[in-house]
């Protein structure tokens, strides 16, 4: 597909726009379960894994930092999402060689894009470290100091959500349109991104309602291993689908 460099204007959505994209995301999760679920399943493995660690090196408190700051990362997954997507489209059974195909076929731009998010994934882990150092300074074993039970634990997470904040806002502002419109090669990468911007501003009680489902929902399925991978796919359609009621395809 060649790339158009145009401008895209976004559309204006409303918050029930949001539903309905949520419900045609879980309709086509339904029609790729067997495939979505070993896709979303090996992320839900590595996180587990990732969150095990911190609890086994006394660090368990950075257990939700790490898992607020994988919504900086998570739209590079999209790539897969959407092409099983593609394929279901065209009235077919998704395969991993479609999963393949749509990382193989990503522009660059892309990849660039992913790096600027890793940056702020580092950004944000290092000032939740800090904030670590300085306000807790201890180990903290066992999977219940994961959560803030105490008013010392409440402080560093209320802290760390403060301090992240912004990482969190610029990340969905330049990627939550951005990814998909350079997935379909429907943009550069300055183009992609200020559209994006655009079209969160354009529609600001839409998106702050998707944000809050979004982060809410994959934080608090990162924590069940099972659940994650059932709510990362219809995240990831759901995505799809408001995006594409933000900016239809050209055809239609």
């Amino acid at each position: 597909m060649s790339m158009n460099v145009s401008r895209p204007e976004p559309r204006h959505v409303r918050p029930r726009q949001v539903v309905a994209a949520v419900s045609s995301g879980l309709r086509v999760f339904v029609q790729t379960a067997p495939l979505s679920l070993a896709y979303a399943g090996g992320f839900a493995v590595l996180g587990a894994g990732f969150i095990s660690l911190l609890v086994a090196l006394g660090l368990a408190p950075m257990a939700l930092p790490l898992v607020g700051g994988f919504l900086i990362v998570a739209p590079a997954l999209l790539t897969g999402f959407f092409a099983m997507s593609a394929a279901q489209r065209r009235g077919r059974k998704p395969t991993w060689r479609d999963v393949g195909g749509g990382f193989l076929q990503s522009p660059p731009s892309l990849w660039g894009l992913v790096l600027v998010c890793l940056f702020l994934f580092v950004i944000w882990l290092t000032d939740a470290g800090i904030l670590y150092s300085f306000m807790l300074g201890r180990s903290y074993t066992g999977w219940k100091m994961l959560l803030p039970f105490s008013a010392e634990l409440l402080r560093f997470h209320v802290g760390a959500v403060v301090a992240g904040g912004l990482f969190a806002v610029i990340a969905f502002s330049i990627t939550a349109y951005a990814v998909p419109l350079l997935i379909e090669r429907r943009a550069n990468l300055v183009v992609a991104v200020s559209a994006s911007v655009r079209a969160i501003f354009r529609s600001i009680p839409a998106n702050l309602t998707w944000s809050f489902l979004l982060a809410s929902t994959i934080i608090a399925s990162i924590f069940v291993p099972l659940l994650l991978m059932v709510t990362l796919p219809i995240a990831a359609f759901a995505t799809e689908a408001l995006y594409r009621a933000v900016f239809p395809d050209e055809q239609g």
